[in-house]
């Protein structure tokens, strides 16, 4: 990383039209003074690649898992990907903007298995009104460092009725307004508000493109023999790790897992 930044650092600023090319002309907030340190800069990449790369990766990771295994929701994919492109060459942002069921497929993925799966920590303000913070009759005294488990919530039965299975259509089929609201309200794969991911839209493209592009060239399932298991749930595991059907994350700031591992065919003449 050090070196990839010293490199871009030697050229000019506007070399190229990259992050750094708008990052250099940055003010630091407490000394209004122009420019960013080396060190800021090398957090500002590390942060962006991982925030880039790890993220999309366990996202992938879960949507191809879950698809292997769930025979129903692979089936509804891959007619609604075939029957909307009729060439390759057509499957691009705009095209997948209207495919419902792939955006289905790839909330409940984040749903089950969130990229960040872990407590995302703020710290407590004021509220809007001027007012202490209260939840569920406690009060949280400004700077308490707060958060809520994004594992935990996406599971919670209250909004996510049955919430161990990986069913995408829970997301076309809510009729109530209210309940579909709530259940919006508790998706919280890139966190919410001013802190939330910035590209959110991007990750949504990208995953997208893939997966449906991968639906339209190939059939997929599990591997045979040993492999197929790497990355499911299993007795001996550890608590809460017993579920076979479930992809398995391991919280370290972002997700690390393994596998899956999957068989990939041609389809036909594609």
């Amino acid at each position: 990383m050090q070196k990839m930044i010293g490199s871009r650092m030697a050229e000019e600023t506007e070399a190229k039209h990259d992050l750094f090319s708008h990052v250099a002309h940055a003010l630091n907030a407490d000394t209004e003074s122009g420019g960013l340190q080396d060190s800021e800069l090398w957090a500002e990449a590390n942060l962006f690649l991982t925030a880039a790369g790890d993220t999309i990766k366990t996202a992938l990771s879960a949507t191809f898992f879950y698809l292997s295994r769930n025979e129903t929701a692979y089936r509804k994919l891959a007619d609604e990907i075939r029957s909307t492109f009729q060439s390759e060459d057509k499957i691009n942002g705009s095209g997948i903007a209207g495919c419902q069921y792939l955006r289905a497929c790839i909330d409940e993925a984040l749903r089950m298995s969130p990229p960040a799966p872990g407590i995302l920590w703020r710290e407590q303000a004021l509220g809007t009104d001027g007012q202490p913070f209260v939840v569920d009759g406690h009060v949280i005294p400004r700077g308490i460092i707060v958060g809520v488990n994004i594992y935990s919530l996406h599971h919670n039965e209250e909004y996510f009725p049955d919430s161990f299975t990986y069913r995408p259509e829970r997301w076309l089929e809510v009729s109530d307004p209210e309940a579909r609201r709530r259940m919006r309200e508790a998706f919280m794969p890139f966190s919410v508000g001013p802190r939330g991911c910035a590209g959110k839209s991007m990750a949504y493209l990208e995953t997208g493109l893939v997966i449906a592009k991968a639906m339209w060239y190939f059939d997929f399932e599990i591997a045979p023999r040993g492999l197929g298991n790497i990355g499911t749930g299993h007795a001996g595991l550890g608590p809460g790790r017993e579920r076979e059907q479930e992809f398995q994350l391991y919280d370290v700031f972002s997700a690390m897992h393994d596998g899956p591992y999957l068989t990939f065919k041609p389809r036909g003449d594609h």
